[in-house]
């Protein structure tokens, strides 16, 4: 699966403050935002919001924390592309229910490694959006910023690029890309390998195995 550091920058994504804002934190994306950097600054400060206390694992306010930050990352991250591109043709001769099963494995897997690498971001961790880029049909775009701040005890500084497509009314992420390592060409590279060795069987029970936290 991608590395560490990409999950890190996933987390860092919704679960850390951006920078140069003072709105105060919404839990509810608006109706429409036409530029993807102010929908990504809004999720990092709902999921921010979300996540400013910690409650014990087996408390009920640590079940809503968690769905709540379930509901507001899949609003950013949009998973059937990323499964859809990830699998190449193996995706083409899916059924639509073998395709809905394996966007919410993707999603389950993705959920789970954010929540648990978030737990490593420091309090100083950082995002500094500094620009975007809107296709001319303005069905894709790239937001580019940095991240900055403590993850796992050791500081941390990179560039990164989150892609986004504009699908059902919002902007949604389908890759994360820093220093040249993309989670999507990961998937990509890793579900072929795994494809050619076990099939697509064997990928989705690894899958379910990982989201589990059984992968050990």
């Amino acid at each position: 699966m991608p590395s560490v550091t990409v999950y890190l920058l996933v987390a860092a994504a919704v679960f850390g403050g951006a920078l140069g804002r003072n709105d105060p934190a919404r839990l509810d994306r608006p109706a429409r935002v036409s530029s993807p950097m102010s929908e990504l600054s809004q999720c990092a400060e709902a999921l921010r919001a979300t996540c400013r206390r910690e409650y014990p694992d087996w408390s009920p306010e640590a079940d809503l924390q968690r769905s709540t930050v379930r509901r507001l990352l899949g609003e950013s991250m949009d998973y059937r592309e990323i499964s859809q591109r990830a699998l190449g043709r193996t995706w083409d001769h899916l059924s639509p229910r073998d395709r809905d099963d394996f966007v919410a494995d993707l999603a389950a897997l993705i959920e789970r490694r954010c929540l648990f690498r978030g737990k490593g971001i420091g309090p100083d961790m950082r995002i500094e959006f500094q620009r975007e880029t809107v296709s001319d049909r303005r069905t894709a775009a790239s937001v580019f910023g940095t991240v900055a701040g403590a993850a796992n005890g050791k500081q941390l500084r990179v560039r990164v690029e989150y892609r986004l497509v504009w699908r059902d009314g919002r902007w949604a992420i389908y890759d994360v890309v820093t220093d040249g390592d993309s989670m999507l060409e990961s998937y990509r590279a890793q579900f072929s390998r795994i494809i050619a060795r076990e099939s697509f069987a064997g990928l989705k029970r690894r899958m379910k195995a990982e989201a589990l936290g059984d992968d050990k």
